[in-house]
Formats: C-alpha cells, sequence, structure tokens
C-alpha cells in the first residue's frame, strides 16, 4: 500500500482493488482524459510518497521491493478505526479480530495464531515503536497518537526475526513536536458509547528537548444482553496513555524516552452464543440423572451464561531510543525498553447458565529487550543494515476450570464424577532469544538491484506446571481458591526445557526501468519459536512442540502513472509451510473427559495474489481498493478425533478466505465560508471461512459484504471538523470465532463482531 501526502489535502493511500476497484482503474484513464490541466488548482491533486521504515530506514514506499501496506492518521480516521482491528479490511489477505480473551487474533497470507495463551506465540509480529509486543493481549492496540500504521506481508525473518513468518505490524506514534501543537476528540454514539482522545506537545527547549503526552479514554456498553443475568455482555471501559521525551544535545544525537500503559475494566468478559444444543445436567450430585436440553441461541446477540465477570487488562512499559549519526556515511540507534502485562479473566466457554465448562486466567508477564542496530549508505549504491538483538519474557499464568454440571453422561451417570470437578494449574515459563542479522543492498547497474539478508537466532525456553484439584462445592471461575494452601489436593508437577536455532536468509532481486516502475522477486524464510503445551497435564501432552518454518517466494510490480495521479501495485507469492502449530480440542477415549493436544500437526501450500490502488481522478475525489485472493490448503494435518488421531487434510485453513477485497471513496466539496463539507463510503467483501480448526460447518462464517460510511463539516484548514459517521450500516452479522466441543462437554458455541453502530465525533486541532 502506498500513502501520499500533498499540503491542504487529505493524505492518500494505496489499499486494494474489488471488482469495484478494477472498473475505476478501467475508468480512469476517461476521466483523466477529460479533465483538462487547465482545469486543475493551483494545489493540484497528486499522490505523493509518505516515508515509511519497513526496511529499517526511511524511504518512500514504491521504492520497497516488497508487499507493504502504510497507513497515515488521516486514513486510519477515514476507516474509523479506534483500534488495529478496523485496518483488516483495507490490507490484501488479513484477518485481524479481537479474540475470546481481548487478544489479537492475526493472520497474515493464512499465517497466524488464534489460541490466546502465552504457551504459543503470533505468527504474527507487533510492534510498538520498534519494540516487539510478546503478548497477543497487549498486541490487540488502540489508535491513537498516530504517525501511521506499516503492514509487511510476508516473511520478516531477516530484519524482525522472530515469529514474523505471516509478517509484521509497525506501530509508529508521533514524534515530540518542534512547535506547540495540541488535537483533540470527542464523540458519543449507540451503546452508550463515548471517546475521548487528546494529544498536546512542544519544546520545552528549543532544539533541545521536545515534549509529548496522549490520552485515549473508550467506553461502551456491551453489545450482547444476557438473558442469564439480565445486563449487558461484553462492555469497554479503557484508558490508555502515552508520552514520550526528546532530548537533542547535538545535531547528531538524539535521546527519546516513551512510555505508555492501558487499563481495562469493564464490568464483564465476552460470552459465546450456543450454536448447537447443549446436553447438562444442573444437580450432578443430587440427581444425577436428570438432564436438561439447553437449545442454541435464537440471537446472536443475545447470550445466556453464568462465567462473564472478569476481564481486566493492565500493560505498561518504557522505551529509551538512541539515534546517533556517527558520520556522514555511518549511523547507529539503540532501542531498550521493558513491558509489562497483568491480565485476569472468567470466561463462559460452553454458553450456558450452568458451570459445564467454565475458565479462570490470571496472567502476571514482564518482558525486556535491546536491539542495537548499525547503518551505512555510502550514496553511491550500497547499502547496509546489521545489528544484536536479545529478549527475555517471563510469565506466570494461574488457570483452571469448572466442570461440575458434566454433559455427554458416561455409562449413565454425569462425567463429573468420573472426573475432577475443579481444577488449577500455574504455569511458569521463561524464554531467551538472541539474534545476529544483516541486509544489505547493492546496486549492480541503474536499474537493477541486489538485496542480500541472513538472519541467526536462538531461543531457549523452560516451563514447569502444577496442578491442584478442588472439591465440587468450589467454583474456580468464581471464587477462586488460594493455590496449593490447602483448600484443594496437589497433583504431579511437570517440566520442560528445550532450545531451537535457526537461520532466516532473504534473497530479492529489483528492477526499475523508470522511476515510476519497479519490478521484483524474492525469496525468504521464516520462523516461529516452539514451546510446551501450557494445556498440558501429562508427560506426554508436555513434550516440546518445534518451531514453524516457512519459505516464500513472492514477484511483484509497483507502479505510478498519469503524472502520480494514479498508483497500482500487484504481488504474486507462493508460501511451503511446515510445523504449523495446531491445538486440538476433544475427548479423552479412555476417560470420556475434556482433552486438549497441542503439537505440530501440520504441513500447508499457500498461494495468492493480491491487488493495490489508489487515485485522485479529480481534486475533490479520492479512490483506495485492494483485491486479495488465496489458494490454501493443509498438505497434511493430523489432529484428534474422538481421541484418536485422524488425517483431516481436506479441512481449509482458518481465518483463509479464498476472496476479500475492498474498495473506499472520499469525495470534498466546498460548501462556502471557508468550510468543506466531507462524505466517505467504503465497502468490503470477505469470502466464506472457517474460523476455527475443525473448519465445522456449523460454525463457517458465509461470504459477506460490509459497509462504513460518514458524512462531515470541517474548516479548510482542517482546524475543527464536525462527522457523523455509521459502521456495519447493513446489520451483518459476522461470525468471528468458534469454539467446537462438541466431543466435550457436547456443544459448539461462536462469538461475533459489531453489530450496526453509528456516532458523532468532534475533531479540534491548533
Amino acid at each position: 500500500m502506498r500513502c501520499r501526502r500533498v499540503k491542504g489535502y487529505r493524505d492518500h493511500c494505496i489499499l486494494s482493488v474489488t471488482g469495484l476497484g478494477c472498473a475505476a482503474i478501467a475508468l480512469f484513464p476517461v476521466i483523466a482524459e477529460a479533465q483538462q490541466p487547465e482545469d486543475l488548482s493551483a494545489r493540484q491533486s497528486v499522490l505523493e510518497e509518505i516515508i515509511v521504515t519497513a526496511r529499517r530506514r526511511s524511504e518512500t514506499l514504491q521504492d520497497v521491493p516488497g508487499a507493504v501496506s502504510a497507513f497515515s492518521d488521516t486514513l486510519i480516521g477515514d476507516l474509523q478505526a479506534d483500534d488495529i482491528s478496523g485496518l483488516q479490511y483495507a490490507v490484501p489477505n488479513l484477518y485481524l479480530e479481537e479474540g475470546d480473551a481481548s487478544n489479537a487474533v492475526i493472520f497474515l497470507r493464512g499465517v497466524g495464531q488464534n489460541d490466546s495463551l502465552a504457551f504459543v506465540e503470533s505468527g504474527v509480529a507487533v510492534y510498538v515503536d520498534d519494540v516487539f509486543i510478546s503478548r497477543t493481549q497487549a498486541a490487540f492496540l488502540d489508535l491513537f497518537d498516530v504517525e501511521r500504521v506499516e503492514v509487511l506481508r510476508g516473511p520478516q525473518g531477516t530484519l524482525y526475526g522472530r515469529n514474523s513468518p505471516g509478517g509484521a505490524i509497525k506501530f509508529i506514534s508521533t514524534a515530540p513536536p518542534d512547535e506547540f501543537e495540541a488535537d483533540f476528540e470527542i464523540g458519543g454514539g449507540r451503546f452508550e458509547f463515548l471517546t475521548l482522545k487528546g494529544r498536546v506537545g512542544g519544546p520545552i527547549i528549543q532544539d533541545k528537548l521536545h515534549a509529548k503526552l496522549a490520552v485515549a479514554l473508550t467506553n461502551h456498553d456491551g453489545i450482547n444482553r444476557n438473558s442469564f443475568t439480565g445486563r449487558r455482555d461484553g462492555d469497554t471501559e479503557s484508558f490508555a496513555w502515552r508520552g514520550a521525551l526528546t532530548f537533542a544535545p547535538s545535531d547528531d544525537l538524539a535521546l527519546t524516552l516513551t512510555a505508555d500503559g492501558k487499563l481495562d475494566r469493564p464490568d464483564t468478559s465476552k460470552s459465546p452464543i450456543r450454536e448447537t444444543p447443549l446436553l447438562a445436567f444442573p444437580d450432578a450430585f443430587t440427581a444425577p440423572d436428570v438432564p436438561v436440553i439447553l437449545p442454541p441461541n435464537d440471537d446472536p446477540f443475545v447470550v445466556d451464561t453464568n462465567a462473564n465477570g472478569l476481564n481486566d487488562l493492565t500493560s505498561f512499559g518504557f522505551t529509551l531510543k538512541a539515534d546517533w549519526q556517527i558520520s556522514q556515511d555511518w549511523s547507529l540507534e539503540s532501542i531498550s525498553a521493558y513491558r509489562e502485562m497483568d491480565f485476569d479473566l472468567v470466561l463462559d466457554t460452553d454458553g450456558s447458565p450452568l458451570p459445564v465448562l467454565d475458565i479462570s486466567l490470571f496472567q502476571d508477564q514482564w518482558q525486556v529487550s535491546q536491539e542495537l542496530r548499525a547503518s551505512y549508505d555510502n550514496g553511491k549504491g550500497f547499502t547496509f543494515t546489521g545489528g544484536v538483538f536479545y529478549f527475555h519474557d517471563s510469565d506466570l499464568t494461574l488457570s483452571g476450570f469448572d466442570a461440575q454440571a458434566g454433559a455427554l453422561p458416561a455409562f449413565g451417570l454425569p462425567l463429573a464424577l468420573f472426573s475432577p470437578n475443579s481444577q488449577l494449574a500455574d504455569t511458569d515459563q521463561r524464554t531467551d532469544s538472541i539474534a545476529v542479522f544483516g541486509q544489505s543492498t547493492i546496486d549492480l547497474t541503474d536499474t537493477l538491484s541486489l538485496e542480500l539478508g541472513l538472519r541467526y537466532t536462538y531461543d531457549e525456553k523452560s516451563s514447569r506446571r502444577r496442578f491442584e484439584l478442588f472439591a465440587p462445592d468450589i467454583r474456580v471461575a468464581q471464587d477462586f481458591p488460594p493455590f496449593l494452601a490447602g483448600f484443594g489436593t496437589p497433583l504431579n508437577t511437570i517440566s520442560g526445557k528445550e532450545d531451537w536455532d535457526a537461520l532466516t536468509p532473504k534473497i530479492a532481486l529489483s528492477y526499475a526501468p523508470r522511476d515510476t516502475l519497479l519490478y521484483y522477486a524474492s525469496v525468504s524464510r521464516g520462523f516461529k519459536s516452539g514451546g510446551f503445551d501450557g494445556r498440558g497435564s501429562t508427560e506426554f501432552e508436555f513434550q516440546p512442540f518445534s518451531p514453524e518454518k516457512v519459505w516464500t517466494f513472492e514477484g511483484g510490480v509497483k507502479s505510478s502513472w498519469l503524472d502520480n495521479r494514479l498508483a497500482v501495485n500487484g504481488t504474486y507469492f507462493y508460501s511451503r509451510y511446515r510445523d504449523l502449530q495446531v491445538t486440538s480440542f476433544g475427548r479423552d477415549a479412555e476417560t470420556g473427559f475434556f482433552q486438549s493436544l497441542f503439537s505440530n500437526a501440520a504441513a500447508a501450500r499457500i498461494q495468492g495474489v493480491e491487488f493495490e490502488l489508489a487515485a485522485r481522478p479529480i481534486d475533490r475525489l479520492s479512490i483506495n481498493a485492494t483485491v486479495g485472493f488465496m489458494d490454501a490448503e493443509y498438505k497434511e494435518f493430523i489432529t484428534l478425533v474422538n481421541g484418536v488421531p485422524e488425517d483431516v487434510s481436506d479441512r481449509d485453513l482458518i481465518n483463509s478466505p479464498k476472496w476479500n477485497a475492498s474498495l473506499g471513496a472520499t469525495w470534498e466539496q466546498p460548501v462556502g465560508n471557508g468550510l468543506l463539507g466531507v462524505f466517505h463510503v467504503d465497502a468490503a467483501y470477505r469470502g466464506d471461512v472457517a474460523n476455527e480448526i475443525t473448519d465445522s460447518p456449523i460454525l463457517r462464517q458465509d461470504e459477506y459484504i460490509l459497509l462504513n460510511a460518514f458524512i462531515s463539516v470541517k474548516s479548510d484548514d482542517a482546524g475543527w471538523e464536525l462527522r457523523a459517521g455509521g459502521k456495519n450500516i447493513t446489520g451483518r452479522e459476522i461470525r468471528v470465532q468458534g469454539f467446537n466441543l462438541a466431543e466435550f462437554p457436547g456443544v459448539e458455541t461462536a462469538f461475533f463482531s459489531n453489530r450496526r453502530s453509528w456516532d458523532l465525533r468532534l475533531f479540534y486541532h491548533f
């Protein structure tokens, strides 16, 4: 994707090409031909590049020989994106939703991970100001104080390293400004939505010390109604902030200290609905032979759950960044960071008002990282970026479940009589990673360049799990007893330690016959770290699983036309994926109880095509469009079915629709007295998709079209804007996550995305 910035105009970025987008390409030459040069104003509408750092150095996006999308703060506003999920439809082959445990579920080109526990890591790395975010809960970012967001598609194993076989998402916050600036936003809307955002900054000592402070407050009532409690379900009460100080003692040295944090204290967690009937035993111990059948939910926004009273998130971090221009050719950058996160959750996975399978999770995590990076550019066709990286992560998770009203009777009696009613386990996991990397670009001729990169990574991970059982009258999910304090029955302890290393090279050729045309081809390798099953309860289940590995071959073209008023990019990719890490949920064949197994069960082949377009055919109109196509299939996939390994390679890959597309348009119209009227509409298409690993036909999401729009009036100097907007205007019911627990406890449940909503907002800048 390509963003361009023009003084006095909105920012515009290449997004994608839908069928409508292709029509726009076909019609554009006709429009441009009709637009005579003398009709253009002095502020001629063109698409100008913005600067990105996808290759760890500043350059225009169209010069990057790879698939990258970039979003300015203006484009993020056009998409009405308050969090990172609002960008997903504007990037081809990207799937990004909030999961059941407030986690970022990110899939790029079919590569990702939807498990929320700490033992499994994401396949798409998320960075905030060049700091890797290791926990998916902390990676579901609020979008405020944004300079830009970059989405790097395909393996980023050389410059970004571990856990980026699918790609990387980079959030870049605004720098403390040289002059005083302030921005404010206030808004309210449906479901008692309220947002308040602000940013203020400027010099403390001119040309030496600059500062900024930004905050974002977001509250809204739950979009669902809980028929069991009579309350709303899945609300939000969050406060996020970010501050920064930049000290420049000389022209060659700059030090930036950044701190940020977030508090989320909703009244409830999100609850799933029952998509299938559930056979349960309300009085499992006094009347074990008296079952009830709970029917499926009739309304996807009316849940019926008993365990949804906790979903608290606290995160905090600070970063010290030093930039030193050693000489005209050499520069050095150091990034030192510390982050921590606390997350507490109660989740009703069975979607019923009975404690059939209710989950509790208390997680404390902290991480430190250090990256030292040197860059060389002689201005004569040779550049080099290389360095070292160290990362440590420590995570202590106390988790458990209630299963006291057992479903699926065994031998005529509830399963709860043959298995623990409540169980707790604490998992202490620690990770150390070191890496050495380098990447160089060599101009072979005036038009042909060669890029070579290599990274060596060494990971060491240790994990220990301890277990305790509790009596039937103790509810782990609601009345959490002290762990290993004499209230329950201690069980076994399991532990493991393993290490892995990997070489992740990249080779790319780019050919630029003219300034506005670039062809490229590349081959690169990515990998994601291995680990130990954080749900395993036996030595067999706790065997280490291996890293994921992928080789990707990519070729593409980037082009600009009609005096930089049209830009079209296209990419083809082919990936061979090995040792996919997958979770199997089922029923133990011997005990009949819930069983989970996390293992390297699959290999896959994924290929696809991506198109991106941005156009400004006339002064007042901007168009953005995308198209993504994926042909994704398992080459082999062995998982548990009724407790027995079975080949299920005919299933679809999770969160990998065959087709996805988007089209957006913005029209600006002068309305007199220094005012502009703005109308924006964007539509997105996504094909039918499996959103959980078993590819249950009940839990699949059918194809759909999503429609958003807003209308606003603003001053022509962009000092203020009043906007009325709507999301999911047609009210589509979109299933974004599912749990196939048909084997145990005998139900399939699902979560749905946001309903139709509207809001009114006021923006002010000075």
